[in-house]
C-alpha cells in the first residue's frame, strides 16, 4: 500500500490546523453580534457576507492554484483571513466595518479552503485518496474545540473583540509551515499551467458525472452553514448554560469516524456514503429544532459531526476523481464556491424565517428541504454518476 504520511504531508497538516483556527473561532462571532444587538436575520446576513468575498475571488483562486502554484495562493489567502480577524477589534456596532471584516475573511477563507485540500490531494496517493482526505481533514475539525474551550476559560462575547485578532496571529504563523513544502510537479499529459484559464476549467467541469456531486455539495453546505451560524445562539437563547459545548461533540463525532472508519468510503465506494452522511446531518437539524437543554444540543452536535466527518471527504474525493488532473485546482475552487453560494442564499433566509416563525421552525424547514434534495440526488446519481478514473 502506498505511503500516506510523509514530511510534506505532515507540514501541510500542521499548517492546516493553525489556519483552521481562524474559521473555527469565527463560529463565536454570532455571539458577539448578538451581544451587539443584532437580530437573527442580521446575524445570518453578516455570516453570509464572507461568502460574497469568497465567491468574488473564486475565479482568481482557481487560476492562482493552477497557474501560480499552491503555496503562493495559500499565503495570499492567509493574509486576507488575518486582515479580517484583526478587523474584529474595530467592530463596535453593526456598520460598514462589520461587513468589510467578513468579506475580507471570506476571501482568505475561500483561498485557504480550496488551496489546502487541492494541495493535500497532490500529496495523497490516488489509491488512498478518500482515506487521506478524511485524515487530513481532522486537522481542520480539531480547531472546533476553540469555541467551548474559550467559554471554559472565561472568554465572554465582549472579549471576542480582542480574542479573534489574537487567533489571527496563529493563522499568520501557519504560512511559515508552508514554505518548506515543494510545489507538486505537473503530470506529463497535463497542459502547461500558464495556459490554464477559468473558462477552460469550467468546460472541463461541465461533465455530467459531476452534477450529482454539485447537488450533494449544495445540500450539505447549506446545512453546515445554517447549523454553524445559528446553533450556538439558539442554544444560548434557550437557556443552555454551556452553549458552545455542542462543538465538543461535533468535533468528537467528526474526528472519531475519520480515525476509525477512514478507509470505509474507499472500500464501499464514496458515492454510497453520501446519503448516510447527509441523513445524519438532517437528523441533527431535527434534534436542534426541538432541543430544550444541554443534552439535546450535545446530541445535535454529535449527529452533525458524524455527518460532516464522512460527507466532506466523500464529496471532495468525488470531485477529484471525476475531474481532469490538470484542472484540479479550479475544480476544488468551484467545489468550495458552492459552499459560499449555499451559505449566501440560505443563511439570510433562515435568519428571516427564525425571526418570523421561530428557531425550531427554521431548523425543521431546513431539514425537510434537505430531504427533498437528497431524493433528487439519488435520481441524478443513478443516471449520471459514473466516476471516470483520471
Amino acid at each position: 500500500m502506498p505511503r500516506l504520511f510523509t514530511i510534506p504531508f505532515g507540514l501541510l497538516t500542521a499548517a492546516h490546523f493553525l489556519a483552521s483556527l481562524g474559521f473555527a473561532s469565527m463560529l463565536l462571532l454570532p455571539l458577539y453580534l448578538d451581544w451587539l444587538g443584532a437580530g437573527r436575520a442580521e446575524i445570518g446576513a453578516v455570516m453570509a457576507a464572507a461568502s460574497v468575498g469568497g465567491l468574488l475571488s473564486r475565479p482568481l483562486v482557481g487560476i492562482g492554484l493552477d497557474a501560480m502554484g499552491r503555496k503562493r495562493t495559500l499565503i495570499v489567502g492567509h493574509i486576507m483571513a488575518v486582515a479580517g480577524l484583526v478587523m474584529v477589534s474595530m467592530v463596535t456596532g453593526m456598520g460598514p466595518k462589520t461587513w468589510t471584516m467578513r468579506i475580507l475573511f471570506g476571501i482568505g477563507e475561500g483561498a485557504m479552503f480550496a488551496g489546502y485540500f487541492t494541495f493535500a490531494a497532490d500529496l495523497i496517493p490516488e489509491a488512498r485518496r478518500t482515506e487521506g482526505i478524511a485524515l487530513f481533514g481532522v486537522s481542520g475539525l480539531l480547531p472546533l474545540v476553540v469555541s467551548p474551550v474559550s467559554t471554559l476559560v472565561g472568554i465572554h462575547p465582549p472579549d471576542l473583540r480582542w480574542f479573534l485578532p489574537l487567533i489571527g496571529v496563529l493563522v499568520a504563523a501557519a504560512s511559515l509551515l508552508l514554505l518548506p513544502i515543494p510545489e507538486p510537479t505537473a503530470r506529463p499529459d497535463a497542459p502547461p499551467r500558464a495556459r490554464l484559464s477559468w473558462q477552460a476549467a469550467l468546460r472541463a467541469l461541465r461533465e455530467k458525472t459531476l452534477w450529482p456531486v454539485w447537488l450533494a455539495t449544495v445540500t450539505f453546505a447549506g446545512m453546515v452553514g445554517l447549523f454553524m451560524a445559528f446553533a450556538t445562539v439558539v442554544a444560548q437563547r434557550r437557556g443552555v448554560s454551556f452553549p458552545t459545548g455542542m462543538w465538543l461533540t461535533y468535533a468528537g463525532g467528526a474526528v472519531m469516524v475519520r480515525l476509525i472508519g477512514a478507509r470505509i468510503p474507499d472500500r464501499v465506494g464514496p458515492q454510497n456514503m453520501v446519503i448516510p452522511s447527509l441523513g445524519a446531518y438532517v437528523m441533527a437539524l431535527f434534534v436542534a429544532a426541538s432541543a430544550a437543554g444541554s443534552a439535546g444540543f450535545l446530541l445535535a452536535g454529535l449527529l452533525a459531526g458524524l455527518g460532516h466527518g464522512y460527507c466532506f471527504p466523500v464529496l471532495t474525493s468525488q470531485v477529484i476523481g471525476r475531474t481532469p488532473a490538470a484542472y484540479r485546482g479550479s475544480a476544488m475552487s468551484l467545489f468550495t464556491a458552492l459552499w459560499g453560494v449555499a451559505t449566501l442564499i440560505l443563511n439570510p433566509l433562515a435568519g428571516a424565517a427564525a425571526d418570523a416563525l421561530g428557531d425550531g421552525t427554521m431548523f425543521t424547514l431546513a431539514a425537510q428541504s434537505a430531504i427533498v434534495m437528497m431524493m433528487a440526488w439519488v435520481v441524478m446519481e443513478h443516471r449520471l454518476g459514473r466516476a471516470t478514473p483520471r
